[in-house]
């Protein structure tokens, strides 16, 4: 089974720092890579993906950095080259993403 790299993109740059990213990801998977950027660059990300977000204001009297981020949750499988081939919403079970992903990988490999 060749070796895939799950990654993580924050939608929220002003809070998400790579190393409150990095923390995070600790919960899951040693191989988890997070990125992040600039506004702009997430805003370009999520056109790219077609992922929804929305940044709340903060509530009047609180903290700057008591706001919240509204997002989709969505997984996408690429292939090695970067193109897309599946995504996989909140509904989907492991057992049926594990299947669609050994299967994409098997054709994959199989066009190469």
């Amino acid at each position: 089974m060749p070796k895939i790299q799950p990654l993580f993109i924050s939608v929220d740059p002003k809070r998400d720092t790579p190393e409150l990213i990095n923390k995070y990801l600790q919960d899951f998977h040693p191989r988890f890579l997070g990125l992040t950027g600039t506004k702009e660059q997430v805003k370009a990300a999520t056109r790219a993906f077609r992922v929804y977000f929305s940044e709340s204001p903060a509530m009047p009297g609180s903290d700057s950095q008591d706001y919240m981020v509204d997002h989709s949750i969505v997984t996408y499988l690429l292939d090695p080259s970067g193109d897309y081939c599946e995504h996989f919403g909140q509904r989907i079970s492991p057992e049926e993403a594990a299947q669609k992903i050994v299967s994409r990988i098997n054709k994959y490999n199989e066009e190469v």
